[in-house]
């Protein structure tokens, strides 16, 4: 199995591929080689994916992990971020009695269309588990939507619950429109800033009908900042917007005064109310 060691949890440039009982598989975006961390992050073993699981497999008797069943929530951060934002939400709905997988993607190295390949290899893997809900953060709304909309082996495999958009760029980002034509800024957030741009965004399929939406409107310091920005360009539309509601019934606006909303208890305790009941 090799040496085991510590690592940051691969916020960047790693991507969770399987997920079970807080132990990951990754897969490096650019080199595709795998690694097991367990629930502290610490690397168990490296090599091919079925390497890693083979090694998970015989981990199990050792550290006792009892096996998972029912409901997961899966939370899907936003462009530039990590999975590490959830922490407040994660241990909140944990203790509600969820299986919780905050899921960290490399977002800014990768296309939308990449990240759905490893959504996909993702939920092909995922065990033990009846059905499957969704809270996203920011431009993952987009993902899911592409995600749902496919034809995958797994749709027959667990139902879809319920979903949850928080500050969702359903109707994309003119500045995400504008910082695309910067060769720095593309270099920073990569090929999905552009994809994020109102003009692409009108091509992304609407969720399925019959699923619960609930949206959550939250200002951030971002959009404090982001405010005198656009009012440079015609027609921008700041995270947030209103119109943003036509996506669901189901929304609410919540006041904030933190730098990560999910450190805001109304913020957790909305997400909660509305997977436990349907509506906030």
């Amino acid at each position: 199995m090799g040496l085991h060691f510590f690592t940051l949890g691969g916020k960047q440039f790693w991507e969770d591929v399987f997920y079970y009982q807080k132990w990951r598989i990754q897969r490096h975006y650019r080199t595709r080689k795998y690694r097991l961390l367990d629930n502290w992050d610490i690397c168990r073993a490296t090599g091919t994916f079925e390497e890693c699981r083979a090694a998970f497999v015989k981990l199990i008797e050792v550290f006792e992990l009892p096996r998972q069943s029912g409901n997961l929530v899966i939370l899907l951060h936003g462009l530039g971020e990590s999975k590490g934002i959830f922490k407040p939400l994660w241990k909140a709905l944990e203790n509600q009695g969820y299986n919780v997988a905050a899921i960290n993607y490399p977002s800014t190295r990768k296309s939308i269309r990449a990240h759905i390949d490893q959504l996909d290899f993702f939920l092909t893997h995922t065990e033990d588990v009846k059905e499957v809900s969704f809270i996203t953060k920011g431009t993952s709304c987009l993902l899911l939507r592409y995600l749902l909309n496919a034809s995958f082996a797994w749709n027959k495999k667990f139902t879809i619950g319920k979903i949850i958009n928080v500050n969702p760029t359903n109707l994309g980002s003119d500045v995400c429109a504008a910082m695309s034509h910067s060769k720095i800024l593309k270099l920073i957030f990569g090929p999905a800033l552009k994809e994020c741009a109102p003009v692409d965004v009108n091509k992304v399929p609407k969720l399925p009908q019959g699923i619960p939406l609930g949206l959550i409107f939250c200002e951030t310091y971002k959009d404090k900042l982001l405010r005198p920005l656009v009012k440079h360009f015609e027609g921008i539309k700041v995270p947030g917007d209103l119109t943003e509601e036509d996506f669901s019934h189901q929304n609410i606006h919540i006041k904030n005064s933190h730098i990560n909303i999910f450190d805001n208890p109304d913020v957790v305790e909305s997400c909660i109310h509305f997977l436990n009941k349907g509506t906030f």
